[in-house]
């Protein structure tokens, strides 16, 4: 028997309200991380028809890219530290983009040789898992008070490496590369994202010295993280690149230049509350929308697809950690596995191949795509809880290294 109930907007938003709040309190009351028990209750619902018709919403790759991605990667921006950042930028740049390109290009190496899957849709798959996910791992980290740097690391490289897949997309959804050419508009589409964030902020930044009132200047902020997106996505730049540029900018400048105390305490409540319901709405959509039936007849593919990512995120991480090292970068050793283990995947890898255009593989991306997230938000992320829960006290999981860059 199936259950339904009329999906009016208010309906669809009472009831995230209402399934976010019963998620929180499992969390707390099975110590467990939040966004996998999130998911699990879309996929009970999904089972049973009961969706209050979020479910039934045409939700496209652009609206969670353009709606529910900002918000996230804007305030876990806003919280980090440019002094703890810049201790190990390096790293955080590396994984961001080179990590993203190493891993994408070795899962798809391993696709091809182990299913015979085509190299451009293997290169796809590749491109659309490679970003992490930032809130999961997050949640893991913050339950065990981990070192502020290693969590400065694996948030910085999530809302950051977003950009990469998102650019890099479009050029492997035709395999129509030219060197030249591409490497320029990658860049342009970068590093004009990255301008773009730093001139909202700065233009913001002069205008909240202009507001007094906690009020206007919190809800100025929502121009600050959709204006840097709206305006480097006309200018075909990255959006993904300029939302957190221009929330790194007013976490550390203008929140202790041009706002009081009051302000930003109501500022830093009202982004807890956007985060909470646009991170409980991304989830429940990924067990809502996940086809279980497209699961099962795929399962060998979403296994193996999901050993391939574990594989290659080892491959690309290892390396890029070596090399930050040898640019002046000291970590602890141990602070190896966390990395090389906690890639999680999660919503903009959905938003991704929402966007797939028809072909004779996208049944199979898809399927292994939201496989992998399945198991990577539910099976990985609870033994990375488990790991870090049991390491938390010891000495290898303290900060006790010196962590420094360079000067030069």
């Amino acid at each position: 028997m199936a259950f339904e109930i009329v999906g009016s907007p208010l309906t669809v938003l009472l009831l995230v309200v209402i399934l976010s709040f019963v998620a929180s309190l499992l969390s707390d009351k099975m110590k467990a991380p939040y966004p996998p028990i999130l998911i699990a209750i879309g996929l009970a619902l999904s089972v049973v028809k009961f969706g209050g018709g979020i479910g039934d919403i045409p939700i496209s790759g652009d609206l969670i890219l353009g709606l529910l991605v900002p918000p996230l990667v804007f305030e876990s921006a806003m919280r980090t530290r440019f002094q703890t950042f810049r201790t190990v930028h390096k790293t955080i740049i590396g994984l961001s983009i080179f990590g993203v390109i190493i891993s994408a290009i070795i899962t798809a190496l391993i696709l091809n040789l182990t299913l015979s899957i085509p190299l451009k849709a293997a290169l796809l798959f590749g491109l659309i898992i490679s970003p992490t996910d930032p809130v999961t791992v997050v949640s893991v980290l913050k339950r065990v008070r981990a070192p502020e740097t290693l969590t400065t690391i694996l948030e910085s490289e999530a809302y950051l490496n977003n950009a990469t897949p998102v650019i890099l997309y479009s050029f492997a959804a035709t395999l129509t590369f030219s060197p030249v050419k591409d490497l320029g508009q990658f860049a342009y589409v970068l590093l004009g994202g990255l301008g773009v964030g730093l001139m909202v902020a700065g233009i913001g930044e002069l205008l909240h010295r202009q507001i007094t009132s906690p009020l206007p200047e919190t809800s100025f902020t929502i121009f600050t993280m959709f204006g840097s997106y709206i305006i480097a996505q006309s200018l075909g730049m990255s959006g993904l690149m300029a939302v957190p540029i221009a929330g790194l900018w007013l976490g550390n400048r203008t929140m202790h230049t041009a706002m009081s105390d009051e302000t930003r305490k109501t500022m830093t409540s009202f982004w807890e509350v956007v985060v909470f319901l646009a991170t409980s709405f991304a989830f429940l959509l990924i067990g809502l929308k996940t086809n279980l039936s497209l699961l099962g007849l795929y399962a060998p593919f979403v296994i193996v697809a999901f050993a391939a990512i574990l594989a290659a995120r080892v491959v690309s991480v290892y390396p890029i950690i070596a090399f930050s090292r040898l640019l002046g970068e000291k970590m602890p050793a141990s602070w190896n596995k966390v990395l090389a283990f906690a890639g999680l995947r999660g919503a903009v890898s959905v938003a991704l191949v929402l966007s797939l255009p028809e072909s004779n593989y996208r049944a199979i991306i898809t399927a292994m795509v939201f496989g992998v997230v399945l198991l990577s938000l539910v099976v990985q992320a609870g033994i990375l809880n488990q790991y870090l829960q049991r390491s938390s006290d010891k000495e290898h999981m303290q900060e006790t290294t010196p962590i420094m860059s360079d000067p030069s």
